[in-house]
């Protein structure tokens, strides 16, 4: 039963930062900002 919860913890945890990621992105204003925030993204994991 914990394992089962843990793994419904962190599959909420993921799709929030996935979410968060996404609104992130979509508020860029053209295709460098998009492109910059996608490297922001990948250099802060």
């Amino acid at each position: 039963m914990i394992a089962y919860l843990l793994t419904k913890v962190s599959e909420w945890i993921e799709q929030a930062d996935q979410e968060r990621r996404d609104a992130y992105v979509a508020m860029a204003k053209d295709l460098a900002d998009i492109e910059r925030r996608m490297v922001h993204l990948e250099n802060e994991a």
